[in-house]
């Protein structure tokens, strides 16, 4: 280390160090105090209008919502892989019938039965209350597979596996009755091969071309000195077309979506237990929530939450990952009883002499909300939401306001609001976290809400870190901050992938990334469904 760096590190320490006695300074002369309340864990419906807060406390006794123990449900499935694939999933689906317990930890104790409760069993006389069933099978040969998976060209390998999934699967609906879901199992060469592609490249720096660059630079140096620099007129070349087939759990949903079947991917390895993190009981209870919610059933509602509320999740993503500047809008309206519905809407614009992140101008910000609520009612019988509630992950511009205000003339209420995870943390006395619920008030309309931390009803903090806290930075609207942080945490227990206690993050926005994902990988002239339930 050269004797500049030397200095740098040590100035650094020192403003690090100041900064540290600045604050200790401050909080000692002023302690700062802060408003809170508790929300109460949200119940939830299940058979015969019982009531509890535990999905799976309320599956096992009383059956999902609108269940009849006379009539159970059946729900056919389709299986798509290998031989062998196929024969695994048929087993695992015959030894689950019977009850599931979750086994041994690493440490060879029994799990905290409240954490992790027994399945039932996936019978028609408790669980789900359903009987499932194979009704149809495709095989791929093996040798397919493992031809497909060769080669450099990442692009390639994800194209050739979601052709011969996709081809089987239009086999399928071509044949009556179709199921009501498809398994695809895959097998071990394609997960060892394509499994993480995706996930690394998903927060990637977007590489600039090199007029991107200059532009950059002259922009760079206009802000430092003030003088505007001539725009000398350079013409870049069209970007090639996006090749699509980014990641094949995306791609696999995108090009099977024509075809109107809800999909379920799972992985031979997942049937057998190798690698598997999960459970055997979590395992099993995860699996068949998400194959009774795509078979279009819903396992539970929420009981706080009003039928009339139109909750919308607003997020944008890029079509071409290569384009920094363009993205697309994306709304998911969800009421408090119903199925979740998608639609994809107009372009947004970044501009980054303003803001970083994308925003919708006025008249797309009221095309946006415009369709949603006509959405809505479309699929309520035609009756429109009596109250709006926006969801967004970035502030709200002065033209998106005005855009949602004009786009609901006829609705009587509705709250705007804006959530970020900053990075505040509260601590409180004992060993245990901050309890989920906990809600802090900085400011009227800045609240710090604990989605995730101590949960009396299991007696444990469901997690391996400390609780980030989700913030309420921004809210434009009607109700008071008790009803919206209410809302919030009743919907993190609507996740009907998954059986899980609750999310981090209210469904409106839990899934947003990977709707968008899935969007980009739609092939040309295919139409997207709007039920939720064909993207998770």
């Amino acid at each position: 280390m050269n004797r500049s760096r030397v200095r740098q590190t040590r100035r650094r320490k020192s403003r690090d160090q100041r900064r540290i006695e600045d604050l200790d300074t401050l909080l000692q002369k002023a302690t700062p105090e802060f408003s809170s309340f508790y929300v109460d864990e949200p119940r939830l419906v299940f058979g015969g209008g019982q009531t509890a807060v535990d999905p799976k406390v309320g599956i096992t006794s009383f059956g999902p919502v609108g269940s009849d123990p006379s009539s159970p449900k059946n729900i056919s499935l389709g299986v798509v892989g290998t031989g062998g694939g196929i024969q695994r999933a048929q087993m695992y689906l015959e030894q689950t019938v019977e009850r599931v317990r979750p086994g041994l930890n690493s440490r060879g104790k029994h799990y905290d039965c409240l954490c992790f409760p027994d399945f039932p069993g996936a019978k028609a006389s408790s669980g789900f209350r359903s009987q499932f069933s194979v009704t149809t099978t495709r095989d791929i040969p093996l040798e397919s597979f493992e031809r497909a998976v060769i080669g450099s060209f990442v692009h390639e390998k994800l194209r050739r596996v979601v052709e011969l999934v996709a081809k089987q699967i239009e086999m399928i609906k071509a044949k009556e009755p179709t199921p009501n879901v498809v398994l695809v199992v895959l097998p071990k060469c394609v997960e060892d091969e394509l499994a993480g592609i995706g996930s690394s490249t998903r927060y990637r720096r977007v590489a600039l071309t090199p007029v991107e660059k200059l532009q950059k630079s002259f922009s760079r140096e206009t802000s430092k000195t003030g003088q505007q620099i001539l725009d000398f007129g350079f013409v870049e070349p069209e970007p090639q077309a996006d090749l699509g087939y980014w990641n094949l759990h995306h791609a696999l949903k995108a090009h099977v979506m024509a075809y109107g079947i809800p999909t379920q991917q799972v992985w031979e390895s997942t049937f057998t237990g190798d690698g598997r993190t999960q459970d055997d009981a979590t395992m099993a209870w995860n699996f068949y929530t998400a194959l009774y919610y795509k078979a279009n059933n819903i396992p539970w509602q929420l009981e706080c939450v009003p039928s009339n509320t139109c909750f919308v999740g607003v997020s944008f993503f890029r079509k071409n990952p290569s384009d920094s500047v363009l993205h697309t809008s994306l709304a998911q309206a969800f009421s408090g009883s119903g199925e979740g519905l998608v639609l994809q809407g107009p372009k947004a614009i970044v501009d980054r002499d303003r803001d970083p992140a994308p925003h919708l101008g006025e008249k797309e910000a009221e095309q946006l909300l415009r369709d949603v609520v006509k959405l809505y009612s479309d699929f309520h019988d035609g009756v429109p939401p009596h109250r709006v509630v926006v969801h967004k992950t970035s502030r709200y511009s002065p033209e998106e306001l005005r855009g949602f205000k004009a786009a609901i003339p006829n609705v009587a209420r509705h709250d705007f609001l804006s959530l970020e995870r900053i990075g505040h943390r509260f601590m409180r006395m004992g060993r245990a976290p901050v309890v989920r619920g906990s809600v802090l008030s900085l400011a009227d309309n800045h609240h710090v809400l604990y989605t995730v931390g101590y949960v009396p009803a299991l007696g444990a903090y469901p997690g391996m870190r400390i609780p980030l806290p989700l913030e309420i930075v921004e809210h434009h609207g009607d109700s008071s901050g008790h009803t919206v942080c209410s809302e919030i945490i009743a919907l993190t227990k609507v996740n009907w992938n998954s059986c899980s206690f609750a999310c981090t993050e209210p469904i409106t926005l839990q899934f947003s990334r990977t709707v968008g994902r899935i969007l980009r990988e739609l092939p040309k002239g295919t139409n997207p469904e709007r039920l939720y339930r064909f993207y998770m």
